[in-house]
This record gives structure tokens, C-alpha cells and sequence, in this order.
């Protein structure tokens, strides 16, 4: 996310010193020149503000995109857990009644 961002702002920065640069160097009287600076520098973060603005829309379906993924693998981990903590019960179960039925003591921890 940090290459976007230094992307982002590097492409805002360089706009506007372009911007400047090219408003200055024009044959224009500099009131008309700062007009258009202050003109130009108000559309370029206009556009700056829309671009933002898609991205954190964009990162928020990614987050609940993931968030969602995360929660149905979390589900997933659980129901195995549960079968896996049910099979060994099961098989504890068995080996107890096998003693038992065999009249052996059962081990102890």
C-alpha cells in the first residue's frame, strides 16, 4: 500500500509543479498568471480528492473482502477442530469400554 500512496503523491506534487512552472514561464501578466495558478492547483486537488477518495472505497471492499474470507476460514478451522476433539473422544470412549469389557485397569496419567 505504500508504493500506491508515495505514487499518489508523487503524481500530485509533480502536477502541481508542473503546473507552476509552466504557468510562470507563459507570456501572461501575473495577476492573469496567478489566476490560472490558483485555477489549476484548485482542479488538480479536486482530481487529487476523487482519486483519494476511490482508493479508500476501494480498500474498504478489500478489508471486508477479507475480513469475510478471514471469518469463513476461522469457521471452517473450528468445525475440523470440533471433529477432530469428537473423533478423539469417540476413540478415548472406545478404548475405555475395551478395558473395561476386558476387566483391565485403565491407565493412568
Amino acid at each position: 500500500m505504500g508504493h500506491r500512496s508515495d505514487f499518489v503523491a508523487g503524481f500530485v506534487i509533480g502536477g502541481l509543479l508542473g503546473t507552476a512552472v509552466a504557468l510562470l514561464l507563459a507570456p501572461r501578466s501575473g495577476e492573469e498568471t496567478r489566476t490560472r495558478l490558483a485555477g489549476s492547483a484548485e482542479d488538480l486537488g479536486d482530481r487529487a480528492r476523487d482519486r483519494a477518495e476511490e482508493v479508500i472505497q476501494k480498500l474498504r471492499v478489500t478489508a471486508e473482502d477479507l475480513s469475510q474470507r478471514g471469518r469463513v476460514k476461522l469457521d471452517e478451522g473450528a468445525a475440523r477442530l470440533r471433529e477432530v476433539v469428537e473423533r478423539g473422544r469417540e476413540t478415548l470412549e472406545e478404548k475405555a469400554r475395551g478395558f473395561h469389557e476386558r476387566g483391565e485397569e485403565q491407565p493412568k496419567e
